[in-house]
């Protein structure tokens, strides 16, 4: 979930002058020394000594440490690709609730790409250097994409990683040679330390370098996404400091000073505030995104469901009108884990939810989008590409081709000449020889 306060249109945000991020590296190697990260390293790091408790205290200490240590360079990588660089700038009502699982997602990446290049291995030595060094090329995209998407299935899915990768550009290949540095620095700074260090301070020294350069590469990670949020589909909160910064018109302006008005009243609770002044400025303009998505988030946080499903509605179709799929996708997901028979009242919306859902690789709302999709708009030009989907979803997504024959023999009945009926026949090409050659 994105901060309430701080909103810009991407058209503002798509013409801010971010500084390349080879141009702030002293911001990155300082971030773990502000106020509140520091005191956070520190406490893990006393917290190390528990991994000397034996096979317990390596098992309990070192998981919970890792889990700590991960969770919070989630939260700095996320926080940075929105413009919040500095730890003094954090606020609960910035972070999302996923955010959480996004170590162990992590993890499962890993297990994914250590299968792979053990696969690989097991060909040739030469196929299991090549694989490793292609894992460690794509593991910042990786993140990045988990980031973007709280999907596993998205972070190992390589055309999400390589639209990642270009929409980076060569910016991309210069983070990962910064990356790499890092890592090659991280323990000849730790063999330095240890050589002036007491006995009794290895284990929290250790911990803290580790820790250290871990977020520092989280720092670094997170603003390159900042300074590429547009070919990410990232709606940064905050505007790059300093004299690179072009003017935010007027508008933008407001509509900063109105997210921080309302989440001061969340903040301190006053949630019914919130929501009267949220709403009553969105009544002021019908069409502005930043009232209705300020609307939106408030509602989410009430338990008014129907007041959410309702403002979803609009919210939704404005979101996807103006390129943003992912957000949009996001708002459905909300108002359906409300009211579990929410729907976009038009065709148009649910099949662009639908594809969004597809490129995400959720293939489950793909079914629940296109569920009574063909009686709810009977006659729409919509029907053929949302069927279409809903064969890849079956096919490729949950690997239930059958169920994809099933919908395109409807496809075959009601439209044989069109395109996606002949792409959903070459999504299905071996099912249906298969088929043709029992009959």
């Amino acid at each position: 979930m994105t901060s309430i306060r701080g909103v810009h249109q991407k058209g503002d945000s798509s013409e801010w002058k971010i500084p390349p991020f080879w141009q702030k590296l002293n911001s990155f190697f300082l971030f773990p020394l502000q106020t509140e990260p520091l005191l956070y390293a520190l406490l893990l790091s006393a917290c190390s000594y528990g991994l000397m408790f034996g096979w317990v205290g390596v098992l309990f200490v070192g998981l919970g440490l890792m889990l700590a240590v991960s969770r919070y360079a989630f939260k700095v990588s996320a926080l940075a690709s929105r413009g919040i660089t500095h730890s003094s700038d954090f606020r609960s009502s910035q972070v999302d609730e996923d955010w959480k699982w996004l170590p162990w997602k992590f993890f499962g990446v890993l297990v994914v790409f250590g299968i792979f290049v053990g696969f690989m291995a097991t060909r040739s030595l030469t196929l299991g250097v090549i694989a490793n060094l292609l894992v460690a090329f794509l593991i910042p995209a990786t993140w990045m994409v988990l980031i973007n998407t709280n999907s596993l299935s998205s972070a190992v899915n390589p055309f999400e990683l390589l639209a990642t990768i270009f929409g980076i550009g060569k910016s991309y290949l210069l983070l990962c040679f910064f990356l790499f540095l890092l890592q090659q620095g991280s323990p000849m700074v730790l063999a330095m330390l240890l050589k002036v260090a007491a006995p009794g301070l290895v284990l929290p020294l250790v911990s803290f370098v580790m820790i250290y350069f871990s977020w520092v590469m989280a720092a670094m990670i997170g603003y390159v996404m900042y300074q590429h949020h547009a070919a990410l589909d990232i709606d940064p909160v905050q505007a790059p400091e300093g004299p690179a910064t072009v003017q935010i018109d007027p508008a933008a302006l407001e509509a900063k000073r109105r997210d921080a008005l309302v989440a001061r009243l969340v903040q301190d609770n006053k949630m019914d505030e919130a929501v009267n002044q949220a709403r009553e400025w969105q009544r002021e303009d019908y069409e502005s995104l930043p009232d209705c998505r300020r609307y939106f988030r408030v509602l989410k946080l009430t338990e008014r469901a129907d007041a959410l499903a309702e403002l979803g509605q609009r919210f939704i179709p404005m979101l996807l009108a103006q390129q943003r799929a992912s957000e949009a996708l996001e708002a459905w997901v909300s108002c359906v884990k409300r009211k579990p028979d929410f729907k976009p009242d038009a065709a148009r919306p649910s099949y662009e939810l639908a594809q969004q859902a597809w490129k995400a690789g959720k293939p489950r709302y793909v079914l629940i989008l296109a569920k009574d999709f063909e009686k709810r708009f009977a006659g729409s030009t919509w029907i053929p590409p949302m069927l279409e989907l809903l064969v890849r979803a079956y096919k490729q997504g949950l690997e239930q081709p059958m169920q994809g024959v099933s919908v395109y023999m409807r496809m075959k009945q009601h439209f044989p000449e069109h395109a996606s009926t002949q792409e959903a026949q070459w999504v299905l090409r071996d099912e249906l020889q298969e088929l043709e050659a029992k009959t």
